[in-house]
């Protein structure tokens, strides 16, 4: 069975997602993909660079600023499709493969990552979990425990999907209680999903 968990910045996704991981359940992690995917093709960070600015780039130690590239890219919706339509067509490939070997080791394979709507890839799964939390917390969490200020996660908060935007079916999961309050949701839907995995 294959399970996407997705959600916006501070959301708590990846927690979730490793609660499942912690469960049985083989993860699949988009962003560190993508980062994989980044670091290993010159031609792509060439793109990136041109998309976003040359000083992105040390050419002699191929080094992509990262962060730098966040900065720029994720502030507002157009520049965050220009970022998706760059890295889409090299990292897409790459998840299938990889939920592809996770079915084959695992009854679940759950993909973290926060585009699944944004790519209409939802059908790939039997089930989509969206982590929710409130905007204020979401932020806080992610400003707290990140080299990030405020204002700057509340301009990529505000440039990612709401809730109502997302399309399709989906399960919500409410993340504004406690990091146990989470374990359990976890320990109840991984029940679900192990008795429906053995059902197919």
């Amino acid at each position: 069975m294959r399970v996407a968990v997705t959600g916006n910045i501070g959301s708590g996704k990846s927690t979730f997602a490793r609660l499942l991981e912690e469960r049985g359940a083989r993860l699949v992690d988009a962003d560190a993909l993508s980062r994989r995917v980044v670091d290993e093709s010159a031609p792509l960070k060439r793109q990136l660079a041109d998309a976003f600015g040359e000083d992105l780039l040390d050419e002699k130690g191929g080094y992509l600023d990262r962060r730098g590239l966040a900065r720029r890219a994720l502030v507002d919706g157009p520049s965050r499709r220009r970022l998706e339509g760059i890295v889409r067509p090299h990292l897409q490939p790459v998840i299938a493969a990889a939920l592809a070997a996770g079915e084959r080791a695992r009854p679940v394979v759950v993909l973290d990552a926060p585009l699944v709507f944004e790519w209409g890839i939802e059908d790939w799964f039997a089930r989509v979990f969206v982590i929710s939390a409130d905007a204020d917390s979401a932020v806080d969490r992610v400003a707290a425990s990140r080299d990030m200020s405020v204002d700057e996660v509340r301009q990529r908060y505000r440039a990612q999907f709401s809730d109502a935007q997302r399309p399709g079916a989906f399960e919500v999961v409410d993340n504004n209680g406690s990091l146990d309050d989470l374990r359990s949701m976890a320990d109840k839907i991984w029940n679900d999903l192990t008795a429906d995995a053995g059902a197919g």
